[in-house]
């Protein structure tokens, strides 16, 4: 991936083909959609929005073509390649022009609290979407003896979720692209920028008091809207815990646990909010400050 990095940065040409080619590839594996968005913030961090915007309409260009000969819709191109870039656009020239990591994360979550209030004002029916394409998924089981009615009850609690954890789970897919983009950037230039930008993640008490209002908010009221606003808030202070983490991991020298903790959040969703919560109160307690006057492990 890196040398498809560094192809990318030869030229106008070779962030054109790079950034089109991945998104075409997109349009079959989903997941290139990452690397795609990577390449995009690269290309804004190390040359400015100009570069990266002339990138992307040539792409954009390249992937409606292709949509159109495959799906007979030039649409559903164009909304890809929206969907994937126009995010990173704003958050890789944020980043490159405050060179802060913690504002930009603040300034996202701004972004994504507008997409949340958006999504259930002008798109209220989302849930029946999901509905009805989970229906087409399970049109058979009937046939295979389950119970329709105990299947009907589970999708719509499972739909309610999903649109709850919407916003906030595209929020993290393009934080984490972002600092894909960084990293990139940081290995291609032989510096540790990224990894020191990482680790003193801190999001502010002002940020943290506003994210403990809306758990409390939450608990008394109880409305979807609300659940997604905080979604996206903990999703956010997910990152600065997550920098704690490593942190704390640097300085006593422990780098094994951190194999574990990530195996814990992908099958303990409870350990995301968690570490989630660490991350708020880390802006009163400055656990990192405190790490400073302990000796580390090395040093024992």
């Amino acid at each position: 991936m890196l040398a498809i990095a560094r192809y990318s940065l030869k030229g106008p040409f070779h962030a054109s083909t790079v950034v089109g080619v991945l998104a075409i590839l997109s349009l079959f594996i989903p997941l290139i959609s990452v690397l795609g968005g990577a390449i995009v913030g690269l290309i804004i961090l190390t040359q400015g929005l100009l570069p990266g915007a002339r990138a992307l309409l040539i792409s954009l260009v390249g992937i409606t073509v292709v949509s159109y000969i495959v799906t007979q819709s030039a649409a559903l191109g164009i909304t890809i390649g929206l969907v994937q870039w126009v995010p990173m656009v704003i958050l890789a020239e944020i980043l490159r022009r405050t060179r802060s990591m913690s504002f930009t994360l603040v300034a996202g979550m701004g972004l994504a609290l507008v997409a949340v209030l958006a999504q259930y004002l002008f798109w209220p029916d989302i849930d029946k979407v999901w509905a009805e394409y989970l229906q087409q998924m399970f049109q058979g089981v009937e046939q295979q003896g389950m119970d329709m009615d105990q299947l009907q009850d589970g999708m719509q609690g499972l739909v309610r979720w999903m649109v709850i954890v919407l916003v906030g789970v595209m929020y993290s897919t393009f934080i984490g692209t972002l600092m894909a983009s960084r990293w990139f950037q940081a290995k291609i230039a032989d510096s540790a920028g990224f990894r020191e930008e990482f680790y003193s993640i801190k999001l502010g008490q002002g940020a943290a008091a506003v994210a403990l209002l809306f758990v409390a908010l939450s608990l008394i009221v109880k409305q979807d809207w609300l659940l997604a606003v905080l979604v996206v808030m903990l999703t956010t202070f997910l990152y600065q815990g997550l920098a704690l983490a490593h942190s704390w991991s640097k300085h006593r020298k422990k780098t094994g646990w951190l194999v574990l903790l990530y195996v814990m959040m992908v099958i303990f969703p409870q350990v995301l909010g968690a570490i989630a919560l660490l991350g708020v109160v880390d802006n009163w307690v400055d656990f990192r400050k405190k790490w400073q006057s302990i000796p580390s492990k090395i040093d024992e």
